[in-house]
């Protein structure tokens, strides 16, 4: 499984050869991957929070607002290209939500972080779809305010529906152009009963879309232990069942003056207990390692060991 703008035939085949599949992935609302060269283009897609200030960019992520229907065009296409053009066993969607820095922003101890897309172009969508707000609301903040004072439960049902019609376009593209390729998608694990008005992801309705729900769950990032795994991933099967494919830390491996925090260092005790926490769940027929080059040493003897020779 990876994400990359192009892909190279040669490591497809050699998959194939091995006897695995191949996942391609795709970024549909965030543009950090090529230093925010669409939003500094295309202002109009740059996330506005309550307050009415643009969201600031943090670490490596600003994120964009998932209502622009010329940016959603270009994912649909990239979507269909990479079906087109390589023999992909499926594509990953990766950042389809609205903008939200969860591993930070949901650590503990934050407030609540402050919701977004209140650009212009998505209020008028907001409008058409609810009725209009208030004339005398004239300011952002001031219409943000009375959305989330007057029309939470609206908002809340507009930002899923934005995320359903847009996976939901996502697996037509896919199907339309290979047809027997899955589609994955990468969710946003509960946090404080934060994460679904955040981001817009209804895990219900999503997995009724997609082959395989992969909820991030990044405890160390998140400054959890590897407990919190349990509860943040029985969440997800309520809504996914045996489509949930969850998605582990496995190391910290960056330095956070240079690049993303990804929180203190994960010895291979803290891997063990972080792969304990899928022992006990028969309703779970795999996992996804984040990042994947952490399994070259003892932590992937340790994975192999939790898999035992039955399930490798």
């Amino acid at each position: 499984m990876t994400e990359s703008d192009s892909y190279e035939l040669s490591a497809l085949d050699a998959t194939h050869k091995a006897g695995l599949r191949f996942f391609a992935g795709i970024a549909c609302f965030s543009d950090h991957a090529s230093n925010f060269r669409s939003l500094n283009k295309r202002p109009e897609l740059w996330p506005v929070l309550e307050n009415g200030d643009r969201r600031p960019q943090m670490e490596w992520y600003v994120g964009m607002s998932p209502t622009d229907r010329t940016r959603q065009e270009e994912a649909l296409a990239e979507i269909k290209s990479i079906a087109l053009n390589y023999p992909v066993d499926g594509v990953f969607l990766d950042f389809a939500r609205w903008p939200l820095h969860w591993e930070i922003e949901l650590r503990p101890g934050r407030g609540r972080p402050l919701d977004s897309t209140f650009d212009p172009a998505t209020l008028a969508k907001f409008e058409e779809a609810t009725g209009a707000l208030p004339r005398a609301l004239d300011s952002t903040s001031a219409r943000a305010a009375w959305i989330r004072e007057n029309r939470l439960g609206e908002w809340l049902e507009f930002k899923c529906r934005v995320v359903n019609d847009f996976v939901g376009e996502a697996r037509n593209a896919l199907t339309e152009t290979r047809a027997d390729a899955e589609l994955g998608l990468y969710v946003v694990p509960e946090v404080n009963r934060l994460t679904e008005s955040l981001t817009g992801q209804r895990i219900s309705d999503l997995a009724r879309l997609v082959d395989w729900v992969a909820p991030m769950l990044y405890h160390n990032i998140l400054l959890q232990p590897p407990t919190w795994i349990a509860s943040a991933l029985s969440s997800v099967v309520k809504g996914a069942g045996k489509k949930t494919l969850p998605v582990l830390q496995a190391d910290s491996n960056r330095n956070p003056a240079v690049a993303g925090d990804w929180g203190p260092p994960m010895s291979n005790s803290d891997w063990s207990e972080t792969l304990s926490q899928l022992a006990a769940r028969p309703e779970i027929d795999g996992l996804i390692v984040f990042p994947g080059m952490a399994l070259m040493g003892e932590k992937g003897d340790l994975l192999r060991a939790m898999l035992g020779p039955t399930r490798q």
